[in-house]
């Protein structure tokens, strides 16, 4: 197969849940929701090792350690479905406090965006219809598009081939440390949201930390880039 040609300049790569929406509260009180419904003792600490992870990788987790009798299956659908209540009621998830003008500046100066998320397909574009995104980015990968979760690298290695971008060219937004961790292996520059939700992370490895989408703009990116 011939190679894709990659393109000059770099690239943007948004994590979702927690860098986009501010949804990682949501997940959290989901799960602990259907771990007490299923009866299993999940300690926080063992349910934040998931963090950033997909779907499949946590509850394949819970299956294969506590007494489960649903199916893998019927507890990722269920989960789905939950979020996917809260994400329809206007308000209930908003988006992450400085991210259109970002998103706004990026458009503007011809730097293109993607969405590498361990969320379904689905949902990104549930959350994208719902949030008026769809103009800022060029697509996404979703977390039941490849093999392994993260902190695997091969979700930004695809979006990186699908993007025509040399993954050295492209840098990684996250809140996670299995997310860094991913972008890392994959040869990417990574900034690290540490936000309210993700105080108890240690983001350490990333290129550089921030508080908020607001301390960062297209000059302090490409100067991460090279």
């Amino acid at each position: 197969m011939q190679d894709i040609p990659q393109r000059k300049g770099f690239t943007v790569i948004f994590d979702m849940d927690g860098v986009i929406l501010d949804s990682e509260r949501v997940y959290q009180e989901i799960e602990r929701e259907m771990y007490d419904e299923l009866n299993i003792p999940v300690s926080r600490e063992e349910h934040l090792r998931f963090m950033g992870t997909a779907e499949k990788a946590m509850w394949g987790y819970m299956h294969e350690h506590y007494p489960i009798k649903r199916t893998l299956e019927e507890l990722i659908m269920e989960e789905r479905r939950r979020f996917m209540e809260r994400l329809e009621v206007p308000g209930s998830i908003p988006l992450m406090e400085g991210l259109l003008p970002l998103l706004g500046a990026l458009r503007e100066e011809g730097v293109p965006c993607w969405i590498a998320s361990s969320s379904s397909a689905e949902i990104i574009q549930r959350v994208l219809l719902i949030n008026d995104l769809e103009s800022y980015f060029r697509g996404f990968v979703g977390g039941n598009d490849v093999k392994r979760s993260k902190p695997a690298p091969d979700i930004f290695l695809k979006a990186a081939g699908l993007s025509a971008t040399d993954p050295a060219r492209c840098l990684v937004i996250e809140d996670s440390e299995n997310g860094i961790r991913a972008a890392l292996a994959a040869g990417m520059k990574v900034i690290a949201l540490h936000h309210k939700d993700g105080m108890h992370l240690d983001l350490t490895g990333a290129n550089l930390i921030i508080r908020s989408l607001s301390d960062i703009d297209p000059d302090s990116i490409r100067a991460l880039t090279g």
